[in-house]
């Protein structure tokens, strides 16, 4: 029986959800938590070492940031845990977790020798896909190809999200057990994100009824002022620049994602979006909103009319 667990990725569901796998097929032992944040590595391997009253026992320890490479470039003393994993307690389980790893250090180098190593990076779309089309089929549903898609999109596959938004839509169809895209729309809710991507979508069709639209709902119903609007829609011209610019020098969207540290299902819509429009457009959208915000800043422009211009001039 292996003791020894290493889970880490960007992924924080599909970490919680191995860390639980392990339980349950551990059942009969006790289960005790640890986070890093707020614990010594001497009280972690004192537990691993002291047989319990109520016999053995699941260690888990969230927040081992030690496994990584530390942003102040500080190091823990490890020497104790190294120790405890050459003469392992048979009677504890110990996992570790963390959002990434250095390969480099000792101590993971160690980890994977000894345990078992699990990576939980976000799933790529065709992979959610299927795991949703699964999720629903077990429940005996049908599901519409583009309601798929849907979920996807409104909950910028979140897992924890997506999850929770599937047993909405089971308990919400339960007597017909067919979900459709309409139901999706209706159920899941949209996303601040979502109503910008329309619009930066409208923008770049120069549909000036459906931009207008979508403006009065994040001005009315979510309480945007002109700026941050204005702010938010530079951010994502910025990033369809970025985007094209870097798939222009063959640099894959896995990378431009890691690279950006932006969600890849954010990455894929830049591309397509970028699709449709020039390098030197983008620049010259990105220099007006700048020179906008210039201007309303300094009380050249009245805010409150001066992003509709920008619309009405694209």
């Amino acid at each position: 029986m292996n003791n020894i667990y290493l889970i880490y990725g960007e992924d924080k569901y599909l970490i919680n959800y191995n860390i639980n796998k392990i339980i349950k097929k551990n059942k009969d032992y006790n289960k005790i938590y640890y986070d890093m944040e707020n614990t010594k590595i001497e009280e972690i391997v004192d537990e691993l070492n002291t047989y319990g009253l109520f016999g053995k026992k699941i260690v888990i320890v969230r927040n081992a940031k030690f496994l990584a490479r530390l942003k102040d470039g500080s190091e823990i003393d490890l020497t104790l845990l190294l120790k405890y994993l050459d003469n392992i307690n048979n009677d504890s389980i110990l996992i570790l977790s963390n959002d990434n790893i250095d390969n480099s250090k000792k101590i993971v180098k160690k980890l994977k020798e000894v345990g078992t190593v699990i990576k939980c990076d976000k799933l790529e779309n065709n992979e959610l896909y299927n795991m949703i089309l699964k999720k629903f089929m077990i429940e005996g549903y049908k599901i519409e190809k583009r309601a798929i898609d849907e979920i996807i999109k409104r909950t910028l596959s979140d897992m924890s999200l997506i999850n929770s938004e599937i047993n909405k839509l089971l308990m919400y169809k339960i007597d017909e057990k067919i979900i459709s895209f309409d139901d999706v729309c209706d159920l899941v809710s949209k996303r601040e994100e979502d109503n910008i991507f329309e619009l930066i979508d409208a923008v770049v069709d120069n549909d000036k009824k459906k931009i207008f639209s979508i403006y009065k709902i994040l001005r009315d119903e979510f309480n945007y002022e002109q700026t941050k609007i204005l702010i938010m829609i530079a951010n994502q011209f910025r990033l369809l620049l970025q985007t094209k610019i870097m798939i222009s020098n063959n640099i894959n969207e896995g990378d431009i994602a890691k690279y950006l540290k932006v969600h890849p299902y954010r990455i894929k819509l830049a591309h397509q979006k970028s699709n449709r429009l020039s390098i030197d457009i983008l620049k010259k959208y990105l220099s007006d909103l700048g020179e906008l915000d210039y201007k309303i800043k300094s009380g050249i422009t009245n805010k409150n009319s001066a992003l509709e211009l920008f619309f009405i001039n694209l």
